[in-house]
Formats: structure tokens, C-alpha cells, sequence
């Protein structure tokens, strides 16, 4: 059987051989000019989305140590991304990081990362990283913690920038995405420390951001936010998942992916209808039918038009983690 690059014999397990394979080879990928890569990490999701050679999102993070095991075919996505980001100042860096919930599989690895060489200019997070101190919520694990450390200090230092009239350096930068209702009682609560930022700082479901660490790439990338909604800031903590439709645009070509956290069926399907809605209206308003609406898909079809993604490879778990498949996805013009 032939694998690109590769001409292997398979045993009698030679699907498990080759999917084993094809991870290994996935964990030294390259980015692509323009796309999304899937590292191999099992369970749990570390999409890196290149919107250009400045530009880098990393949305959660699942670096472990049985990455480090020889022959692993766990990518060491912290290492990885130290070798192939962009630099500023001498320094791989990374535009964004965004958290989609603080469950371990999407956050294993960050204090190493907060800890690496790597600068992180921005932070995307949730209001519901701040609800876990003030209710009965389920213990969170070291990594979150540090990222909700680092999400209050980049508050605390944004607003000591503005009280002293000087603009915020990348590193220091935040941005919050959804709602919570209980803080609007108590601007000035503690718990909720990021309420006293100044609106430029906060996005909510159906805006599109389109800046990455205070530079405008409105010309190539945009990232509609679908959820989470304003009445589940209460929810459990998969259901208050950040959800992201990522357009990434090349001349008349564009791309784009939906990244869901951990949200349950309930509330995607709510997502697609809402959507849905949304389009039917533009169309009434503009005369052109629902389904050429920008940005409509319908659940169980694949938008074809535009950016194409290239497969570059996919794997499968057993055991546990039985199901979850990675590939990298490199975005290419279609024709």
C-alpha cells in the first residue's frame, strides 16, 4: 500500500499499522501559507489556523507528556510551534490563543506554553472562565488555572494602560466573547474583574471578529462567533463551549471551518437554525435564494465553493478514544 512519500508493507493489523503511520508523519507537519492543521493529540482538539506569514490562531491545547515517548504519534505541539511560527522580535509568536472551555483535554499544556519562549499577543475567553470562582462548579485543572491567571493579569494591565493614557502592547492584549448576566448587577465585582473593560475588548454571538491582536486582517480572515448564548452563561461548562465559524479569504477564494468545543447536539442544531433563519431573512431582503446566502451551510453538507481542503491524511483511536479522528487541512484554491 502506498502512503505519500512512503511504500510500506501492512501486516494483518495493517489498518492500525498504517493509521499509526500517518499520525507519526502528521506530527512533523509544516504549516501550510494559508489553512488549518489538526494535530494528532487523541482526545481532545489543538487546531492551529494560519490566516498569513504574521498571523497565527491557536484555538485550545493538547500538548502531553506521552508526546515526548519515542515513536509517539502525539504531536509536541508546544515544540512544534515554537519551530514553525512567525517571529516578532526574536521570538516565535502567536497571534491569538483562544480557550473554547476549561476542560483538560482543550487546555492540557498551556502554563508550559505561557512558560515557552512563544508570545502570546492575545487571549480570547469566555465569561464563564470567571464563573468558575463563584459558584459550585467542578474543580478546574492547573492549566486552566494559569490561563485564568494570565486572562485576569492581561485585564488588570489593560486598564492600569489606560489609566495612565498608553496604548496596549501585544502580549497584554484580551478579548472576552459572550455573556454573563449575573456580573451586569456588580460592575466592580472582583469575580468579574473584565466587566470594566471597554466594549472594543468584548465580541458576542453574532459579530465577527476580524482583528488579531489589535491588527486588522478584515481582508483575509473573519471569525463569526455563534455561541456561547446569552442564556447559557450558567450551563455546564461544555455547554458554554466558544463556538467559531473561521472565513479565511484569498482574493475571490475563501475557506472556512466551524470549531465547537464541546458543545452538545442541542445546542449546535440551534446554531444551524438560527443560521438558517438569518440567511432566509437576507434573502428575502436581497432577492437571492437562502442557500447562496454567505456563510449558510446545512447540517450533514460540505461547502464545496471557494478554498478547497486538501486531506493530507486522517487517524483513528481504539480504546477510550475510540472515533476521534485528526487531519491536517491545507486550504488551496479551488479550480
Amino acid at each position: 500500500m502506498y502512503v505519500p512519500g512512503i511504500i510500506c508493507r501492512l501486516p494483518p493489523d495493517g489498518l492500525f499499522q498504517l493509521i499509526w503511520l500517518v499520525e507519526k508523519m502528521m506530527t512533523e507537519t509544516n504549516l501550510p501559507p494559508r489553512g488549518v492543521v489538526f494535530w494528532p493529540v487523541g482526545t481532545g482538539d489543538s487546531p492551529t489556523l494560519v490566516v498569513d506569514d504574521e498571523h497565527v490562531l491557536q484555538v485550545d491545547l493538547r500538548d502531553m507528556a506521552l508526546a515526548d515517548e519515542p515513536d509517539s504519534a502525539r504531536a509536541q505541539v508546544i515544540d512544534r510551534l515554537a519551530e514553525v511560527l512567525p517571529e516578532r522580535d526574536g521570538a516565535p509568536y502567536l497571534s491569538v490563543f483562544a480557550l473554547t472551555h476549561a476542560d483538560q483535554d482543550h487546555c492540557t499544556g498551556f502554563g508550559d506554553l505561557l512558560d515557552s519562549e512563544i508570545l502570546i499577543g492575545e487571549l480570547w475567553a469566555t465569561p464563564r472562565l470567571w464563573r468558575e470562582f463563584t459558584e459550585d462548579a467542578p474543580a478546574m485543572c492547573e492549566d486552566a488555572k494559569r490561563f485564568h491567571e494570565e486572562a485576569n493579569r492581561r485585564v488588570d494591565a489593560i486598564l492600569a494602560h489606560i489609566a495612565a493614557g498608553r496604548p496596549v502592547p501585544s502580549g497584554e492584549m484580551i478579548r472576552v466573547i459572550g455573556y454573563d448576566e449575573d456580573q451586569s448587577s456588580d460592575l466592580t465585582a472582583p469575580d468579574y474583574s473584565y466587566a470594566s473593560l471597554p466594549k472594543e475588548y468584548f465580541s458576542f454571538p453574532g459579530q465577527a471578529i476580524t482583528t488579531m491582536d489589535g491588527d486588522d486582517v478584515s481582508d483575509r480572515f473573519a471569525a463569526f462567533v455563534h455561541a456561547p448564548f446569552k442564556g447559557d452563561c450558567a450551563a455546564a461548562r461544555n455547554d458554554t463551549s466558544l463556538a467559531l465559524r473561521i472565513t479565511l479569504t484569498e482574493g475571490t477564494a475563501s475557506g472556512r471551518i466551524l470549531l465547537m468545543g464541546d458543545l452538545a447536539y442541542a445546542t449546535i442544531r440551534r446554531i444551524f437554525d438560527l443560521s438558517e433563519l438569518g440567511a432566509r431573512r437576507l434573502g428575502r431582503a436581497t432577492g437571492a435564494p437562502p442557500l447562496q446566502q454567505e456563510g449558510h451551510v446545512r447540517p450533514g453538507r460540505r461547502r464545496r465553493r471557494g478554498v478547497q481542503a486538501r486531506h493530507h491524511g486522517r487517524a483513528g483511536e481504539r480504546g477510550r478514544t475510540r472515533g476521534i479522528r485528526r487531519r491536517q487541512l491545507t486550504a488551496v484554491p479551488a479550480g
